[in-house]
């Protein structure tokens, strides 16, 4: 056997190979879901992280100071308000069973005033009471989230101590591992996977930096704007509405819903009801019109009808986590895409 065709026969071991390799690692994402979601999480902080860790690679003792001091100094600062706002998040959630009994009042005053107006006008009555079923299923979500809770604080606790040592080992082994995996990689795609790997990590450390980014921008704005209007659950409503603007389309119309309710139940906040709706219209505004064009679509740089696909499938197959990596990832299949094409059209 000639050395050339040694050659192609290793090329083609090296290949398939590889591709078993990938495939394994992707069959185990379904199969250990328990390993593979803390080191996902622990994996996306990484990226977050990055900008801090790069200080500490450097022959120079002074950036490292500098590095180690910035980092203490950053955790010190963020320690505080970390804690005054767990505190303040406690004592509004308990207030909260203070508007749970006029809420039930007021669903069943204006399926009273409903009904009446179906009976007067169309002298149609209604066969079934939807609140009535509204509450029982409350009571009954109750039930089992109670019944799930020694289960999600296990999970919990197993989260909080798996996600810091996976992202101490990412943070510590990353280079020597991609290094490693290299090697794996056959000859001839070294250099374009490499080139993939690193615009992945590009592109989805920048997108999740910048989602955060945009979020806190959205909650802050929500929360002083409460405080100015004196309005209830300021802080809660605010960090409710930063979280849920996370999530692509409907983000910013679930955040809403809990200020809504608050109006609707609560008569005494009849003046300043106009003012909130005013307040989250605003808040959405620059967000759409300001901070998300600036901070985000030049991250992902896809079409309208790709962003909201890459949403619908990733919500049915991995729901709200799905949602929220779907964008980076769709970003990153285009990619992918337009390399392949290069490879086969453009080189032939």
């Amino acid at each position: 056997m000639s050395n050339q065709a040694k050659k192609m026969k290793t090329n083609k071991a090296q290949l398939v190979f590889f591709v078993l390799l990938l495939i394994l690692i992707l069959g185990s994402f379904f199969v250990f879901p328990r390993i593979v979601v803390p080191f996902g999480i622990a994996y996306v902080l990484s990226l977050i992280l990055k900008p801090v860790i790069r200080l500490f690679y450097t022959d120079s003792i002074e950036r490292k100071i500098a590095g180690a001091f910035a980092s203490i100094i950053g955790v010190v600062l963020l320690f505080y308000p970390f804690v005054e706002l767990t505190k303040t998040i406690t004592k509004e959630s308990q207030r909260i069973d203070f508007y749970l009994p006029r809420l039930e009042a007021y669903l069943r005053n204006k399926y009273a005033l409903f009904t009446e107006f179906l009976m007067n006008r169309f002298n149609y009555e209604l066969s079934f009471n939807p609140v009535d079923q509204l509450i029982e299923f409350g009571q009954q979500s109750t039930k089992v989230v109670v019944a799930y809770l020694p289960k999600l604080l296990t999970s919990t606790l197993e989260l909080s101590l798996l996600i810091p040592l996976f992202l101490y080992f990412i943070l510590k082994d990353e280079r020597s591992f991609r290094k490693n995996f290299l090697k794996i990689v056959p000859n001839s795609f070294v250099e374009r996977f490499y080139y993939l790997y690193y615009q992945f990590n590009t592109k989805f450390g920048d997108y999740i930096f910048a989602k955060f980014i945009e979020a806190s921008i959205v909650g802050f704005i929500i929360t002083i704007g409460l405080l100015i209007i004196d309005y209830p659950f300021p802080i809660l409503l605010g960090l409710t509405a930063a979280i849920t603007n996370i999530l692509p389309y409907i983000g910013p119309i679930v955040g809403f819903v809990p200020a809504l309710v608050i109006g609707l139940v609560d008569q005494s906040l009849t003046g300043v009801f106009p003012s909130m709706i005013f307040l989250y219209v605003i808040a959405n505004i620059i967000d759409l019109a300001f901070v998300f064009p600036i901070l985000v679509s030049k991250i992902v740089n896809l079409h309208p009808v790709i962003v909201v696909a890459s949403v619908l499938i990733g919500s049915q197959f991995a729901g709200v986590a799905g949602m929220i990596i779907s964008i980076p990832l769709a970003a990153f299949l285009q990619m992918l895409v337009q390399e392949i094409y290069y490879e086969i059209y453009k080189r032939s």
